[in-house]
C-alpha cells in the first residue's frame, strides 16, 4: 500500500505548476491574437502584416515582412538600396526560416528602388513576442519602434522580432544613425 503524504505532495504539485507557468507565457499564444504555429511558418513565429504610420506628405511606410519568433538572424539593421542589397540581407535568414527569405526576396523584387528603399531591422524583445513594429525617423536618426504585450514574470527564451520596412527614399538620410 503506497502512502502518501500531504506534506509530500503539495512541493511536487507546486514545482510542476511553477515550470508549466513560464512556458506557456514564453510559448503560448501570441500577443498578435493567432495561433503560433502558422502553415509555413517556424514553430513559435508570429507573422504580421503591420502599417507604420508617419507624418507628412508622402505615402507611409509599409511592413513588407514581420516576424516574432525565438530564433532568427543576429540582432542588426540595415538601409537597402538596390534588389542586391536585399537579395543579401534575406540570405541571412535562409537557414532558420526558407520562407522568411523568400518573402523578403519577395518583398524587394515589388520595391520600385527608384523611389522606395527598404530598412531590415532585427532584434531581441526580451519575453514577450513583438504584435507590431513601427520606423521612428527624426533627423539622421532610425529607432525600431516595437509593441508587445507584458512579458511573464520568468523566461525561459527571449523573442526576437524581424521586420522590413518599405520606406519612401527621401524619408532616409544619407547617413542614418541607428538608435
Amino acid at each position: 500500500m503506497l502512502t502518501t503524504t500531504v506534506r509530500r505532495a503539495v512541493p511536487a504539485v507546486v514545482l510542476a505548476a511553477s515550470l508549466a507557468v513560464p512556458a506557456a507565457g514564453c510559448g503560448g499564444k501570441s500577443g498578435a491574437g493567432g495561433p503560433d504555429d502558422a502553415p509555413g511558418q517556424a514553430p513559435g513565429s508570429v507573422t504580421a502584416s503591420r502599417s507604420a504610420g508617419q507624418t507628412g506628405g508622402t505615402a507611409p511606410d509599409r511592413v513588407v515582412y514581420f516576424s516574432a519568433a525565438p530564433k532568427g538572424p543576429p540582432d542588426g539593421h540595415q538601409v537597402l538600396h538596390d534588389r542586391a542589397e536585399a537579395d543579401r540581407y534575406a540570405a541571412a535568414f535562409s537557414a532558420g526560416d526558407p520562407q522568411a527569405q523568400a518573402r523578403i526576396a519577395a518583398a524587394a523584387r515589388s520595391t520600385d528602388f527608384t523611389r522606395q528603399l527598404l530598412v531590415g531591422w532585427t532584434a531581441t524583445t526580451g519575453c514577450s513576442a513583438a504584435t507590431a513594429a513601427a520606423l521612428g525617423v527624426s533627423g539622421d536618426r532610425l529607432d525600431l519602434r516595437v509593441s508587445q504585450p507584458e512579458p511573464p514574470q520568468e523566461c525561459l527564451v527571449a523573442f526576437r522580432v524581424s521586420v522590413v520596412f518599405q520606406v519612401a527614399k527621401e524619408r532616409i538620410p544619407a547617413r542614418p544613425v541607428f538608435g
